[in-house]
């Protein structure tokens, strides 16, 4: 794998991670494979395409996420970005997880193909 930090690519692929932290189920629906996996810590757990889609339909979206220890890994048409993010909304304590995200290239666009978090302590 080769580095893509600080690059255009890199760019927008932290920008397109962004928005699936803070958008709704119609940007997850333009922005994603449709059989693509996340992996939310419990009670949520492992949910494929349409559950992702479902989940989101009354969740809580955050108001801000913020990026640290930000690496971004591509090999081929694929971008691994993995980093620490810490979620922010009103009413509730920070939300802080180290993440790891796969994207695909396909007809000119990145398409996550598979997202993990890992809660950690504060």
């Amino acid at each position: 794998m080769t580095s893509l930090d600080d690059t255009p690519a890199a760019e927008s692929l932290w920008a397109e991670e962004e928005n699936f932290w803070l958008e709704g189920p119609d940007f997850y629906r333009a922005h994603m494979v449709p059989d693509a996996v996340m992996d939310f810590p419990e009670p949520t757990g492992l949910l494929k395409g349409e559950q992702v889609l479902n989940a989101l339909e009354n969740a809580p979206r955050w108001d801000s996420v913020s990026f640290f220890d930000r690496d971004v890994e591509k090999l081929g048409n694929k971008a691994r970005l993995t980093y620490r993010a810490e979620g922010k909304r009103d009413g509730v304590a920070a939300y802080v997880a180290k993440c790891e995200s796969v994207y695909v290239k396909s007809a000119g666009d990145w398409l996550l193909t598979c997202h993990k978090q890992v809660p950690l302590e504060r």
